[in-house]
């Protein structure tokens, strides 16, 4: 007990690591627990900002200011040419659209001319206004093809008998395309959240443990405190047993903290169901399996060599990503290719991966999970197996 008990006071020396990234993996899992919503359903069109400018002041000229007034922004300022340019130029307004004298008695001509039973297709109703806009810009090719269509609708409207406000409003309707336009409805597996939650968890225990556990371990490696313990009444295989046991409390308490995340995150409805049973078993196996990991890695003095800080931060990265990627945690297991698939066989994330699968998205039992958690524990039993025979080798090496 007393090994066990020093672990955690020198672990105090290293919680910054431990904090930061729980934080960061505490952040991510609040992330990926956000049910996606997709919002409103309402069809809204694209809206710009346009200056007009209504020399006309017709009954007709009105009503077509009022129209563009719903469809887009208008801005009622009084400019230069060099600053309409400008704007222009800046994007501060999408087109400049001046109405001229006359326009109102031009429509009217084009009503009569429908009434006569004469073709005006929607492209000559353009040379009736005066618009400037940039020709690159798709946008203002868009506001002339929207006023086109109004103006021959308005005319049509008209020329059938109604009068200006009546034909406005008409012709507003008739170019709504909310009534032709749908949203594509999509499936949304209810599970889909949970299964994500819980498939980054490896990444972010096992970044914790490592960046947090590694330096105390290191540190009762070093030359001179395991000399110490040689010639001191604890035997290396309790020292080692110790160890073993700190870094797996520091794990399962990080463990049952995400745990706890997810299931305040989700609602807690799901919580204590056979799937979440299932879901936090499988975590704390791979806790495990990842703490005597850890332990294996931090027997070989090569680790010791290189110091405890940098040593610390480079098995993090290297193990934690590598991991991570042929495991499933960061790359789904069906987009993974079949060689990195036969290599992620090898590794504890790739069967938590299969695991949190099956339960989610195919409602597995204890017994169909069997081999997942199996093939885990064994990874950490060979790496158990592994530690110490090397911490025995080099620790009879260092005596005789």
């Amino acid at each position: 007990m007393q090994v066990y008990k020093t672990f955690f006071k020198v672990l105090r020396k290293y919680k910054i690591s431990l904090i930061m990234y729980s934080a960061i993996m505490i952040f991510m899992i609040w992330i990926f627990a956000s049910e996606s919503t997709s919002g409103s359903n309402e069809i809204v069109q694209k809206k710009y900002t346009l200056l007009v400018v209504d020399e006309d002041n017709s009954e007709v000229s009105k009503e077509f200011v009022s129209y563009l007034g719903k469809k887009h922004y208008l801005d009622d300022g009084e400019y230069t040419e060099d600053q309409i340019k400008d704007l222009l130029f800046y994007e501060n307004i999408s087109e400049y659209i001046v109405i001229p004298k006359g326009f109102g008695e031009e429509v009217n001509s084009v009503v009569e001319s429908k009434k006569d039973g004469k073709n005006v297709s929607e492209e000559e109703f353009g040379s009736l206004l005066q618009a400037t806009y940039d020709d690159g810009m798709p946008r203002g090719i868009f506001i002339n093809m929207q006023i086109n269509q109004y103006l021959n609708a308005v005319t049509d409207y008209m020329a059938s008998g109604d009068n200006m406000a009546d034909a406005s409003k008409k012709a507003d309707e008739a170019l709504d395309i909310s009534e032709f336009v749908t949203f594509r409805e999509e499936e949304i597996n209810v599970n889909e959240v949970k299964y994500t939650s819980f498939l980054v968890l490896p990444y972010g225990i096992l970044s914790i443990i490592f960046s947090g556990v590694i330096p105390v371990i290191v540190s009762f490696n070093e030359k001179e405190k395991k000399n110490r313990t040689n010639v001191s009444s604890i035997k290396l295989t309790a020292r080692n047993i110790s160890l073993v046991l700190g870094a797996a409390t520091v794990a399962f308490v990080v463990a049952t903290v995400f745990i706890a995340v997810i299931t305040l995150k989700n609602g807690g409805g799901f919580a204590f169901t056979d799937s979440w049973w299932l879901s936090v078993l499988n975590t704390y196996i791979y806790t495990l399996t990842a703490t005597l990991l850890l332990f294996m890695l931090t027997s070989f003095p090569i680790i010791v060599a290189k110091g405890t800080t940098s040593a610390s931060s480079i098995i993090t990265v290297i193990v934690g990503l590598s991991f991570a990627f042929l495991g499933g945690t960061f790359v789904d297991l069906d987009i993974l290719g079949e060689g990195v698939a036969k290599v992620g066989r090898f590794i504890p994330n790739y069967w938590y991966s299969v695991a949190c699968k099956k339960i989610w998205y195919d409602g597995a039992g204890l017994s169909d999970l069997v081999g997942c958690f199996g093939l885990q524990l064994l990874f950490g039993l060979v790496c158990l197996a592994v530690g110490l025979a090397v911490t025995r080798y080099y620790g009879n090496k260092a005596t005789a």
